[in-house]
């Protein structure tokens, strides 16, 4: 696993059809100017899915430091198997709940690749609660910044750069 470079993995594991998953440098100090481009579709880097730009309106500054909250590198690896695998309508997929080396190995090199000292945020409304946190459940609510019906990200933010996933999916 190579910092900078999502891993091969991430591929067979993320829908491309409702998730992306991006990798990008970070232009400036502050990391929500990152974000509101690659909201945007002005930044580039490596990335798995589809594009960002057409599910999203116009998010502003405002609304996205509202709406992202803090979360646990704990809370940030069941985001990312919430985001990869089962549905927001239908609900996570039991799988999530029992333990799957290779999935669950992907999901932590995932984060690798963005780098140490990472500092996580989603607009999955259960971060509220902290470390107890469950983003496993079927029943959840969110801070929605898409134009889709549900969507629901995982940001880790890293001195030089931004690992964002996202999942985006309508009834």
């Amino acid at each position: 696993m190579t910092t900078g470079s999502l891993p091969k993995c991430a591929t067979r594991l993320f829908d491309t059809r409702w998730t992306c998953l991006y990798l990008l440098p970070r232009k400036h100090e502050d990391w929500i100017v990152d974000l509101l481009a690659f909201t945007q579709g002005k930044n580039s880097g490596e990335h798995i899915g589809i594009e960002p730009s057409g599910m999203f309106d116009s998010v502003t500054d405002d609304q996205a430091r509202v709406s992202l909250l803090p979360v646990s590198r704990k809370g940030a690896e069941d985001l990312l198997k919430l985001l990869a695998v089962g549905s927001f309508y239908s609900g996570p997929d039991p799988s999530l709940q029992e333990v799957d080396e290779v999935r669950d190995s992907c999901m932590r090199d995932i984060l690798a690749s963005a780098g140490e000292d990472l500092d996580f945020f989603t607009n999955h409304g259960h971060a509220e609660n902290g470390d107890e946190a469950d983003f496993l459940t079927h029943s959840f609510h969110w801070n929605s910044l898409a134009t889709t019906l549900y969507d629901v990200c995982l940001i880790a933010v890293a001195a030089d750069r931004l690992l964002i996933a996202w999942r985006f999916e309508d009834a």
